[in-house]
């Protein structure tokens, strides 16, 4: 939710833009100001005290809790993997070393071999995870803050795309679609909102930039098929901006992201098991 190959991540980059996703340059001193604005909330806090390693965890430990990673299946390659939650490949390897460690995943060596959930994994009773459920009420407003301002986004995008820029945007739907998993999808995904922004010219995209990345420190892999109505809604906005509709391209945006409150960990609290 959000060029060459789009759908195959860089080797090179850092923790924060592993896959070199990133298509505007943000002031660091300004990036640091709006995130102690936007996440100072009293889970945000916790969470920002977590290494890197642990959010790879607590990660993974959800969609597995929730289902979105079932036992006995395979993981990701770590490259991917480590493009898909945008943390550097050393800090993925580190975290899915832990969760073996733990139990949690095995590895399998020779042809067919990989890190799968185990068959029977372990309930962790792990603090990172717990980290992320105090994040409740962050979450929600970081999505509050998303749906406002993504909203002036699109409508801003609709009065200046281009039907080239509208191209590029659908070959990062396009993208998306033939990817092999979450991982691999979240990459031109990401793209896809960036260049959104970039095309809006807003002074305040990157405040936006800044409220977007936070919500993406949270996103659980999930499986492909579920991926597809965020596809249909990003097929609806770039007609939208094709077409220079910015009331359309609102509502659809207003509803792509009020999605997440159905979609994200928090939503699915009550199918836990």
């Amino acid at each position: 939710m959000a060029a060459g190959n789009s759908s195959t991540p860089e080797a090179a980059g850092t923790d924060s833009d592993p896959a070199g996703v990133g298509s505007i340059e943000v002031d660091s001193a300004q990036a640091d100001a709006v995130d102690r604005t936007l996440f100072a909330a009293p889970g945000a806090a916790e969470l920002t005290r977590l290494s890197a390693v642990d959010t790879v965890r607590a990660r993974v430990l959800l969609s597995i809790e929730h289902a979105l990673l079932s036992p006995g299946s395979r993981l990701p390659k770590t490259e991917l993997l480590a493009a898909g939650l945008e943390v550097s490949v050393i800090t993925a390897r580190r975290g899915l070393e832990s969760l073996v460690d733990d139990g949690v995943l095995v590895r399998k060596r020779g042809r067919g071999g990989g890190t799968f959930v185990a068959d029977d994994p372990p309930h962790l009773n792990d603090s990172a995870v717990t980290a992320y459920r105090a994040d409740s009420d962050a979450i929600h407003r970081l999505i509050d803050q998303r749906s406002l301002m993504e909203s002036a986004i699109v409508a801003a995008a609709a009065l200046r795309a281009t039907s080239e820029q509208c191209d590029e945007l659908d070959s990062l739907i396009q993208a998306s679609a033939e990817a092999a998993d979450w991982h691999e999808h979240h990459i031109p995904d990401t793209r896809f909102h960036r260049l959104i922004a970039d095309i809006s010219g807003l002074p305040e995209v990157p405040t936006y930039l800044a409220c977007y990345g936070g919500l993406t420190k949270y996103f659980v892999p999930y499986p492909q098929e579920q991926l597809e109505e965020g596809r249909d809604h990003h097929r609806k906005l770039v007609a939208a901006l094709r077409s220079r509709d910015p009331m359309a391209a609102v509502e659809i945006t207003r509803v792509h992201v009020d999605a997440l409150r159905r979609e994200m960990f928090v939503g699915l609290e009550g199918s836990a098991k």
